[in-house]
């Protein structure tokens, strides 16, 4: 068996939006905004998916 990397996240990140319908993008940006998943697909529901909306959301 030949191990493979996960680009799911590398993709999410260049894209500017974070779908919530992707269980594995939703978990990268949950860790890496050190949030709970349901508190960030909440954020987007208010906000909208740009990446850029939902960081200035959480800073507040």
């Amino acid at each position: 068996m030949q191990a493979y990397s996960n680009t799911n996240s590398t993709v999410a990140s260049r894209q500017g939006f974070i779908n919530p319908n992707h269980v594995q993008e939703v978990r990268y940006w949950a860790e890496e905004f050190h949030i709970p998943p349901a508190r960030l697909i909440a954020v987007v529901r208010e906000v909208g998916r740009n990446l850029y909306e939902v960081r200035k959301r959480l800073a507040m």
